[in-house]
């Protein structure tokens, strides 16, 4: 059987009810729906069909409060890392209608202080800390889209719409309602995407994503998420991989959760606006080969209270196009 370990070294080469806890209260700051707009996830305009899989990884360590880190004494919650594998998938019926898929898979390691109040050390509640951890390896929640691509002969306009579904696991032990791999929710995803040349060697792109939650499981649902890009990719270096370089901006809003552990503050902990800059590269070994890697990091970063944040992320991956 292969093993956890080569799994994330070949996918790396290749390329949140909890139990509710007074020390379990607040949001982490994910961010995690950064990695599912932009290259390489736009839909494809040259071929119809994609199988796609990628690796990401964040570590988020540094306390942050609206805009400014803070000592990490202020937070119950020590660190969050994850390593995201997601594998992609798209479909074309014709050249108007698709269909596109995300399977996400987390491997992800909490720890917390059980002890701990949000704003307010151990010491000055006169208490000891109670430090917990839990490793999680989840199926997170499944992204079933479809896609109308039928504006334009290229395919360079579409529209996304579907379900972001509660197949993630949401009730662990240690992990907080928003850490969890799974929110327990139903929710709506409304999209959409263009593409454009601004001249033979430059393209550029743009894509958003709102996210609604359909219902609550448990007392929580997530904040409503809005995650948008821009970028530019420069298509005129020449060689056998044809190397084509990036440029992304990623900016993130999401609101104030409902319910959870971080209901006992009001929520007040839960929510961020974040902006990244993500250089990165992609390379097309052949017709239908394509690996990419980036690395994002932040520019603008305000989150609502207490929360764990990256000092950067990184993205890997590979590409089939049929």
């Amino acid at each position: 059987m292969v093993s956890m370990r080569f799994f994330r070294q070949c996918a790396a080469v290749a390329l949140v009810g909890a139990v509710w806890l007074p020390g379990q209260a607040l949001a982490c700051a994910c961010g995690c729906g950064i990695f599912d707009i932009g290259l390489p996830g736009l839909p494809v305009t040259g071929m119809n069909n994609q199988l796609s899989l990628q690796y990401s990884y964040m570590n988020q360590n540094i306390d942050h409060d609206v805009t400014n880190n803070v000592s990490n004494a202020l937070n119950p919650d020590k660190q969050i890392q994850t390593d995201f594998y997601t594998l992609y998938g798209q479909h074309m019926f014709n050249q108007d209608w698709g269909i596109m898929a995300m399977i996400p898979f987390w491997h992800r390691s909490f720890t917390t202080d059980a002890n701990g109040t949000p704003g307010v050390t151990d010491a000055a509640q006169g208490v000891s800390p109670d430090l917990q951890s839990q490793t999680v390896n989840a199926l997170s929640d499944i992204r079933i889209e479809g896609m109308y691509t039928g504006f334009s002969e290229d395919k360079s306009t579409g529209l996304t719409f579907g379900l972001k579904l509660p197949t993630g696991p949401y009730n662990e032990t240690v992990m907080d309602r928003d850490t969890a791999p799974g929110t327990g929710t139903t929710d709506l995803l409304l999209g959409g995407y263009h593409e454009g040349n601004i001249n033979a060697n430059f393209s550029w792109f743009t894509q958003g994503t709102w996210r609604h939650a359909l219902d609550s499981m448990a007392g929580y649902r997530p904040g409503d998420s809005v995650n948008a890009t821009a970028g530019l990719t420069y298509n005129g270096i020449a060689d056998t991989t044809k190397i084509i370089p990036m440029l992304q901006f990623n900016a993130q809003y999401r609101a104030h959760d409902e319910g959870g552990g971080d209901a006992v503050y009001f929520n007040q902990n839960s929510g961020y606006k974040t902006l990244y800059l993500a250089p990165g590269l992609l390379a097309n070994l052949d017709r239908h080969w394509q690996v990419n890697a980036s690395v994002y990091v932040p520019l603008y970063r305000v989150s609502n209270g207490y929360q764990l944040v990256a000092a950067e992320l990184f993205g890997a991956g590979i590409t089939y196009l049929f």
